[in-house]
């Protein structure tokens, strides 16, 4: 399936910028050198999602919080992902690319193709 090939290599080839904060700095410190919460999926929240989806949010939707982030993953990847898989089931789910939604009194950034399919890979392997 050519999606996944590309999730695949969008993970293994995703930048390695310094700062975890950027949302798109290689894994680290595993044994694998594969995307961690720690090492890259905080960041990425951190960078694209936290504006509205954090402590003060209204439904509870903090993803400051890998538990949170980890319970939410089916929506979350739907919504993130550039293109959607049939096998994913997002019929109930928002359009691709659609998170982060964003209106005039956001600043964060959108992510890019590239940064959405590490997204996709990272919770596709279990949001490690």
């Amino acid at each position: 399936m050519l999606a996944v090939g590309l999730l695949a290599a969008a993970c293994s080839s995703g930048s390695s910028s310094g700062g975890s904060s950027s949302g798109a700095s290689s894994g680290s410190g595993s044994d694998s050198g594969a995307d961690t919460w720690a090492s890259w999926g905080q960041g990425f929240f951190s960078k694209y999602c936290v504006e509205c989806h954090a402590a003060s949010d209204p439904k509870g939707l903090d993803f400051t919080q890998h538990s949170v982030v980890t319970a939410n993953k089916d929506t979350i990847r739907c919504g993130v992902s550039v293109q959607q898989d049939p096998s994913w089931n997002c019929a109930a789910f928002p359009p691709a690319k659609q998170f982060p939604i964003s209106d005039q009194s956001m600043t964060n950034p959108k992510p890019t193709d590239a940064e959405r399919d590490r997204a996709v890979a990272w919770i596709e392997a279990g949001c490690p």
